[in-house]
C-alpha cells in the first residue's frame, strides 16, 4: 500500500513538472487551447515559400537601398539596360507616368534610371517606405506550389504602417531561393483611369 502511494505521488510530482514546464500540451507553454497567436505557418501554407520571400526580400531591402541588396532580387545594371519591370507609378515625374496602361502599370527599365527616378520609382514600390513586408500575404498562388520551381505569377495583400491593406501582383523567377531571384513585376492594384 504504501509502494502504491509513493507511485501515485511521484506521478504526481512528474506531472506537474511537466505542466511548469510546458509540456504535455503541446510544448509551447500554451493551456493547450487555440492560441490567438498561431503560428503564420499554420494559418498561411505559403508564409516560407521562397517566391514569396523573394517579394518580401525585396521590398525589405529597397527599405534601405544603399547597401544594393535588393539587386539580389531587381538589376539596374546599365550594361542589361533592355531587362523591364512593371510596377505602379503613383504621379507625375514616376518613372513611366505618361505610359501607363489602363490598369495603372508602366513598363520600365531600371538600368537607364538616373537617381532621381531610381529613388521616385523605390518609392512607389515601398509607398514612401510604409509597407511593412513581413506582412505580404499570398491570396492567390496561381498554382504555384509552396517550394516553387522556375517562374511564378501570384496577387498578394501586404499592410502598410497607416493600416491600409494594398493588393498587388507579383512576377519572377527563378522561384526557387529566396535569397536571390529575377523580379520582373511588382504592381499594385489601382483603379482604373479614364
Amino acid at each position: 500500500m504504501q509502494e502504491a502511494r509513493r507511485t501515485k505521488v511521484a506521478v504526481c510530482v512528474v506531472a506537474a513538472a511537466f505542466a511548469l514546464a510546458g509540456c504535455g500540451n503541446g510544448g509551447d507553454g500554451s493551456d493547450g487551447k487555440h492560441s490567438p497567436s498561431a503560428s503564420p505557418t499554420q494559418t498561411d501554407p505559403y508564409q516560407k515559400a521562397p517566391w514569396r520571400l523573394q517579394v518580401v526580400n525585396l521590398l525589405s531591402a529597397l527599405h534601405n537601398p544603399g547597401d544594393g541588396k535588393y539587386r539580389n532580387w531587381l538589376s539596374d545594371d546599365p550594361t542589361y539596360d533592355t531587362r523591364d519591370f512593371t510596377y505602379t507609378p503613383r504621379r507625375t515625374g514616376d518613372p513611366g507616368w505618361e505610359k501607363r496602361n489602363y490598369g495603372g502599370t508602366a513598363v520600365v527599365y531600371p538600368g537607364t534610371m538616373k537617381p532621381t527616378e531610381k529613388k521616385a520609382f523605390f518609392n512607389a514600390l515601398t509607398r514612401d517606405n510604409t509597407v511593412i513586408p513581413g506582412t505580404l500575404t499570398v491570396v492567390d498562388p496561381k498554382g504555384e506550389t509552396v517550394t516553387g520551381d522556375n517562374s511564378y505569377m501570384f496577387t498578394f495583400k501586404v499592410k502598410t504602417t497607416r493600416g491600409n491593406w494594398l493588393t498587388g501582383t507579383a512576377i519572377g523567377g527563378p522561384g526557387t531561393s529566396a535569397a536571390k531571384g529575377h523580379i520582373t513585376e511588382l504592381a499594385y492594384d489601382v483603379k482604373p483611369s479614364s
